[in-house]
């Protein structure tokens, strides 16, 4: 059962009314009982594929890695610090090392240490820092760095005439231990983590290469900083257990999402209004919107506003707990002429000619060939022909194409079980229209499993 038009325009102009009247008339099989939010099959584990993770590292000779972007600071610590939901410049870090007995570290300001002894997941451990005075200058030979008092950081008042909850006890706990143990500052956090871990020299790879000056303010000079963060991506694309959980909750809810904004497009209507639909078919499924492109790729509707007989491609993007969902479809307003079913017929031939050759072993290059020779033998020109496989998780695009600081100008994955990926087959010619078809699935063992439905590649409006 869809929802009304009423509830839909209630939801967009701001009605609570309007929301609790579409959410209960939404009957998706993804939804939990109480109609908003999916529920993942396991919760609370850590996202790090952690052997995958130390065969990339001895591969690349690397001692560890240490992040700053959110989305590898969360990957590794499974925290999302008060700094990234601010937009922080430096929200917190994490680091870790090749050795397989050591902890992950989150180096973050005293204000994660309540949410991880909250203990409802598994974490990373906390190197907490402070805002404390600059390090003195060193007046003799040695160019190493000491480091300066201990930082600062908020102490709240606990009552002590009323009993504390359990949780209440434990954050107590956690402040009391945090204020005690703070760094200096950032980069005195990160040297505390290195050196817990071992790290003291050698090659680190980074996600940004602000890191390596924080590092020259301390005492570990003899780290090598590698600008890597394609490394985490090479480790991010085959996932864990957990996160698979997240991913198909989040791909199925991406699917039906975008799938229910195509059918209730009309003529007329305007590229944000048809996004807003979107948004909301995101928000009562539990997922945020990440990127909704309806008619050409860049720039939206040819005629400013939707319009019968032309056709166009929705690429749908959202994320459940950061992990992506993307699925694209090709629509029309009124019936198709014969060059838009050629064209279609084609990208579905295409479509199932790419998907019967997934299985672990096979390269993204054949992916690429065989989709795209296809589309021309079905009679498509080849100059509006684009063809892409590409891995999806904590980013869209969620694969390096290249590690040029190790060597390699080109990568040409080969696909393994348990990488979520798509191949995106569109075709575009302006003038003409466009068209997409896009679906999001797990490698199997001996092929592939659905992410989103397969249904419905060309919808009639």
């Amino acid at each position: 059962m869809g929802i009304s038009e009423v509830d839909r325009r209630s939801v967009l102009f701001g009605s609570s009314a309007g929301i609790l009247a579409a959410s209960s008339s939404c009957a998706n099989a993804n939804l939990n009982p109480k109609g908003l939010t999916p529920t993942p099959s396991i919760e609370g584990k850590l996202l790090v594929n952690r052997p995958r993770a130390y065969d990339v590292l001895d591969r690349f000779g690397l001692e560890g890695m240490i992040a700053l972007d959110p989305i590898n600071v969360y990957y590794l610590t499974n925290v999302v610090t008060i700094g990234v939901k601010f937009n922080s410049q430096f929200p917190g870090y994490a680091t870790y090392a090749k050795d397989p007995e050591q902890p992950i570290y989150l180096v973050s300001g005293a204000s994660s240490a309540w949410d991880i002894a909250n203990r409802n997941r598994e974490t990373a451990i906390l190197m907490p820092y402070g805002y404390g005075s600059p390090a003195e200058p060193i007046n003799d030979s040695r160019s190493v760095n000491i480091e300066p008092k201990a930082g600062n950081s908020r102490r709240y008042h606990f009552r002590s005439d009323v009993p504390l909850t359990k949780r209440e006890e434990l954050w107590f706990a956690a402040q009391e231990k945090v204020v005690d143990n703070l760094a200096a500052d950032a980069s005195w956090g990160i040297a505390r983590a290195l050196k817990a871990q071992g790290i003291t020299r050698g090659r680190v790879a980074v996600d940004d290469m602000r890191i390596a000056a924080l590092l020259q303010q301390t005492d570990l000079t003899d780290i090598e900083c590698v600008p890597g963060y394609g490394i985490f991506q090479l480790i991010r694309m085959v996932k864990t257990e957990q996160e698979l959980a997240y991913q198909k909750v989040g791909g199925w809810s991406n699917g039906d999402a975008c799938i229910e904004t195509v059918k209730a497009i009309k003529a007329g209507m305007t590229h944000e209004e048809i996004v807003q639909m979107f948004r909301y078919e995101c928000a009562i499924r539990g997922n945020d919107i990440t990127s909704f492109i309806v008619g050409m790729p860049g720039g939206g509707l040819p005629d400013g506003v939707m319009v019968e007989g032309k056709p166009f491609l929705v690429d749908a993007v959202s994320h459940y707990k950061h992990y992506h969902g993307d699925t694209a479809r090709t629509f029309i307003i009124g019936e198709p002429s014969r060059e838009v079913e050629l064209r279609r017929r084609a990208n579905q031939v295409a479509r199932e000619a790419v998907f019967d050759a997934i299985k672990p072993g096979v390269t993204y290059s054949t992916l690429q060939k065989i989709g795209f020779e296809t589309m021309v033998k079905q009679g498509i020109p080849d100059y509006a022909v684009f063809v892409t496989p590409h891995s999806v998780g904590l980013q869209h695009d969620d694969n390096p194409r290249a590690l040029p600081e190790f060597g390699l100008d080109r990568i040409d994955h080969i696909l393994e079980e348990n990488m979520v990926m798509t191949v995106d087959l569109p075709y575009l010619e302006v003038g003409y229209g466009t068209g997409h078809n896009e679906d999001l699935f797990r490698v199997t063992k001996t092929g592939y499993e659905p992410f989103n439905t397969e249904t419905e590649p060309f919808i009639i409006l």
